[in-house]
């Protein structure tokens, strides 16, 4: 098909759904001639609840008895579906034994006309199986603590062969949150998701290895060696590779998200505070939209805790991610997302598109979805590519498909989390004029696949052959494999297949450095990238290759560049300098493409400096995060009398916006030098005592003028701090007033609390100012001033003078002030809040039911709620992400959102716990980790605000458990105000 003609297509067939739909119903027999279920009517009544996207079908595959509770399945090369059963789900919660109900059943189809009518059972008594990956003959199979192999060698359809392969996955929390979702990669190892859990991983073959240690990092595994690895990524029940070997995970409020770079590429450069791996691809949180046909209540809906677990309307339980790369629906199908929500029975359907490093994705249909059910029992939650182009669906029919450890105790008796154990079905979806039985294909095949047929299916348009001849290669490393696989490489073959068959002959040893080069200067982007990651795993880089990185520099795709600076990062050599230049001019704006050019940067960034001022005069106001970034990569790791000379040289240089932002990132990054609280300022680093005058005087004129960029003047005002105390405490105060942008605000405070000075303090507190701020900047001031011992006593002080409402402060920080090191820091807080957290505040919301008889008003509650809650909270499309979002949490009980208003340590979700960090300067951050990496973490404070801090700077952490949100709310509100807050909480939509 033509470019223009797959336009065409693309465009008319968007024209065609965008509008309301037609769906027809589906009514495809469930029996096939070789097997007949007992209850033919219920099994038609599943299939006519279905809306599915006009042009395509869908078709029962295999239900019960024949397969219960699949929760993962994995055909092998014949076509027998292996199907990981997870029957004793959900885990027991008082802490009873494991139930091992869990089984692997091998299904066969007999006839070949694709729907499985023999069962047996492979293996059982297994706890929670979740994942499952066809592998020489056997499968891998997921069930925490353990990976096992299964593999039957005797024809008796059972497995003799059962092994523990890794182990020491955390099996403590619920099943829901445990690794799963073994994938083959093109770099021939396993992966696997965390599923937000950790571990002591090692191999029970190699006791002389070290157990890995994770805390809800992916990982992946040789499935030849058993070595286990960390990777990037946090997923929880979801994991996908396209046809390219870009890596998605999902967890369920992120219903797809790239993993854009690896823990060991940001260790490239330990002074790098960049920690991040992942990129939301999706729409998240309270904009991950969807549209359920069924009235089902999410059991998150009974949730008080969350505050942010229930959100109907949008994905709660988002798992099962597919890249759909087949030929088997429509040509438009291509290359998109379909993410299973089984809590509102649906699967939604995302195209994803380019954006400088990374992607992004939308959903295909504005409000109806790609399949959905009207019947409730319906909880799709694995999707898989197979036989014939197809998509195939696991369908774990239940009545309620939540963990009964998210319901509060109280509520947990109205939920029937036991019916539909045993059921289950498995779907096939295609277009609608696929003939199954007419479609050739090299697999499924009952015999040996010789070379041909294994090359064959490499080129073929089914993505599920391209990776069974894939596996099957890989698995044998026939050495006859090579030349066929060169000849394809060379030739016009479909992308897709040449991609792998690249990676086949890397597996090989079959690409020298000539053909490395051939193929990269005679290809398109995809493979362009292909060739840039193989260099990557050189250990040495020749001439040769070398003429391909340097063209990669300047490549016209992003995501080329993007791989050519990672590639830099690992070889380190000095020439490679220009190049990352041009990298960094080009994509400045791309902050993943920063990150990968300062990891390549390690003991050569002045160098670097040096190639980016000759041509300084062409920077635009985008690069210059850019210098920032840079300047803080140097000022953290040169000497004190180099740090000196570049500062003293930036003072009495031309003044111009690079300049500026390189200075303040010298100043930002001298600070990691600090081991005390002592501060140096702008005037030790110069004599220039005249020029230092004027330098204040410009600064301060950058940060106040309303012509100049945002990105300029936020830079200025962050300046403004390094100058000695009394020099811009009053220009600070200015910009900290209403009528400045909210981001100069934010600066501003920041830069006050920087000084750490009195008079800064005193400007932070004072009380006109302090009754005008609104609830973000208040909380960006309440944290910058809990982080500094200067400033902490001020606080405390206007605390005690009654100048500020202790509940004001979040019951995290103040229990970390009760707690401080310094006796009389932590004797004051003690008298201060002993009251707020001596326990008795389940007593205060027994008092304080007494609200749920007062009628509230909603429009009244929507101030409120922006007032004391939209800094850490969405709701209604609006407010902060420092707690969970609060999307659809009308579905709750007025009683629990009291409850978990009054009381927010009666349950506290794992991922928004409260932990504090002490710096060796003295400095103090309470937050939740936002990322973290090898070299540093990110904390997101209950303010609203990011701190970011080396692990080399780190002096101690505690983590109490606690969640981010204060205790004492209600003093902040009359009853009648309380009454409008859940009011508004119960009617907004």
């Amino acid at each position: 098909m033509t470019c223009f003609a797959l336009l065409l297509a693309c465009q008319q067939e968007k024209a065609t759904l965008d509008s309301p739909p037609k769906f027809e119903i589906q009514k495809n027999p469930v029996n096939s001639p070789q097997y007949t279920y007992a209850d033919s009517v219920a099994l038609k009544t599943s299939m006519a609840a279905f809306q599915l996207e006009p042009g395509l079908q869908i078709d029962l595959i295999a239900a019960d008895p024949l397969v219960a509770d699949p929760s993962a399945f994995a055909f092998d090369e014949k076509g027998i579906l292996y199907v990981a059963e997870n029957t004793g789900y959900p885990d027991p919660m008082d802490g009873k034994k494991p139930d091992t109900l869990g089984k692997i059943s091998r299904l066969v189809d007999s006839d070949g006309d694709g729907k499985y009518d023999q069962r047996s059972v492979f293996v059982e008594g297994l706890t929670y199986p979740n994942g499952i990956m066809a592998w020489k003959g056997g499968v891998f199979v997921t069930c925490a603590p353990h990976i096992y192999y299964f593999k039957d060698t005797t024809g008796d359809g059972k497995a003799d062969i059962q092994e523990i392969v890794l182990t020491g996955f955390n099996a403590n929390r619920t099943a829901q949150i445990r690794t799963s979702h073994p994938t083959l990669g093109l770099d021939g190892w396993i992966y696997v998701t965390s599923g937000l859990n950790g571990g002591e991983v090692y191999s029970p073959a190699h006791p002389e290895r070290k157990p890995v240690s994770f805390n809800g990092a992916d990982g992946r595994f040789n499935p030849e060696t058993l070595e286990f690895q960390l990777r990037g990524g946090k997923s929880q029940f979801g994991l996908a590779f396209d046809a390219f070997g870009r890596r998605y995970g999902s967890s369920n409020r992120h219903p797809l998200q790239h993993i854009v770079m690896e823990p060991d590429q940001l260790s490239n450069n330990p002074n790098l505070l960049f920690n991040k791996t992942i990129e939301d691809v999706a729409p998240a949180e309270a904009e991950g939209f969807v549209y359920p046909i069924s009235k089902s209540i999410t059991t998150a809906d009974y949730i008080p805790k969350l505050m942010g677990l229930s959100h109907q309307g949008t994905f709660t339980s988002a798992c099962g991610t597919l890249i759909f790369e087949s030929e088997g629906l429509h040509e438009a199908h291509k290359g998109n997302a379909f993410i299973c929500e089984p809590a509102q029975n649906l699967v939604q359907r995302q195209s994803i598109k380019e954006n400088g490093a990374t992607f992004i994705s939308e959903r295909v249909h504005e409000d109806w979805e790609f399949l959905s059910s009207s019947d409730s029992w319906f909880n799709p939650v694995f999707l898989s590519h197979g036989p014939k182009g197809a998509m195939y669906l696991a369908d774990m029919y239940r009545k309620v498909i939540d963990h009964p450890s998210y319901v509060p105790e109280e509520t947990r008796g109205a939920l029937d989390f036991e019916s539909g154990k045993g059921k289950g079905k498995i779907y096939r979806i295609t277009r609608d004029n696929l003939e199954y039985n007419k479609v050739e294909t090299v697999f499924p095949t009952s015999s040996a696949a010789s070379m041909d047929m294994l090359i064959t299916a490499l080129s073929s348009d089914d993505e599920w052959e391209r990776n069974t001849a894939f596996r099957l290669i890989l698995e044998k490393m026939p050495q006859e494999a090579i030349a066929p696989l060169k000849e394809m490489v060379l030739s016009d073959a479909i992308i897709e297949g040449k991609v792998k068959a690249i990676w086949l002959l890397h597996h090989f040893d079959g690409l020298d450095d000539k053909m490395l080069t051939t193929i990269y200067d005679d290809n398109v982007p995809i493979i362009r990238e292909q060739i840039i990651a193989i260099i990557a795993l050189k250990p040495n880089i020749s001439e040769q290759l070398a003429s391909s990185l340097i063209k990669g520099a300047t490549d016209t795709n992003p995501r080329v560049r993007y791989m050519t600076a990672l590639t830099f990062g690992g070889d380190k050599k000095k020439e490679w300098l220009p190049y990352l230049a041009k990298i960094a001019q080009e994509d400045a704006s791309d902050p993943w493409t920063r990150a990968a050019v300062m990891t390549a940067l390690n003991g050569q960034e002045i160098s670097f400096l040096n190639i980016l001022e000759a041509e300084k005069k062409q920077v635009t106001f985008s690069q210059l995060p850019m210098w920032s970034e840079l300047g803080e990569l140097i000022g953290s790791s040169v000497s004190a009398k180099e740090l000196t000379g570049l500062i003293d040289s930036s003072i009495n240089s031309e003044w111009d916006n690079p300049t500026f932002s390189l200075l303040l990132g010298l100043l930002k990054g001298s600070e990691r030098h600090v081991k005390g609280s002592e501060k140096t300022y702008l005037d030790a680093y110069t004599k220039s005592k005249e020029q230092l005058d004027a330098l204040v005087q410009e600064t301060t004129k950058r940060a106040s003028s309303a012509e100049d960029s945002l990105t300029s003047r936020i830079q200025a005002t962050a300046l403004l701090s390094y100058f000695s105390p009394g020099e811009t405490e009053a220009s600070l105060k200015e910009l900290i007033s209403p009528n400045n942008p909210p981001e100069i605000q934010l600066a501003a405070i920041q830069s006050l609390g920087n000084l750490n000075s009195v008079e800064a303090g005193e400007i932070l507190i004072e009380t006109t100012a302090w009754k005008a701020y609104t609830p973000k900047t208040k909380g960006a001031v309440i944290a910058t001033m809990v982080s500094r011992p200067i400033l902490r006593n001020q606080l405390l002080m206007a605390i005690e003078e009654s100048k500020i409402n202790p509940a004001e402060i979040s019951s995290s920080t103040r229990l970390s002030l009760m707690k401080a090191s310094d006796s009389k820091v932590r004797s004051r807080a003690e008298d201060l809040f002993k009251e707020l957290e001596s326990g008795g505040r389940m007593k205060v919301y027994e008092e304080h039911k007494r609200v749920l008889d007062i009628k509230g008003n909603a429009a009244n509650g929507e101030g409120i709620f922006k007032l004391n809650c939209a800094t850490c909270h969405t709701y209604a499309g609006e407010g902060g992400d420092v707690g969970p979002d609060l999307s659809g949490i009308n579905n709750q009980p007025a009683l629990a959102l009291l409850l978990h208003t009054i009381v927010p340590n009666y349950e506290v979700f794992p991922g928004y716990q409260a932990i504090t960090v002490t710096t060796h300067e003295g400095k103090q951050v309470t937050g939740r980790i936002a990322a973290e990496s090898a070299n540093s973490l990110s904390l997101r404070t209950a303010y609203g605000t990011e701190e970011n801090i080396l692990r080399t700077q780190i002096k101690s952490i505690q983590n109490p458990g606690l969640s981010l949100m204060p205790n004492g709310l209600e003093q902040n509100m009359t009853d009648q105000e309380m009454a409008d807050l859940l009011a508004y909480l119960k009617g907004a939509q």
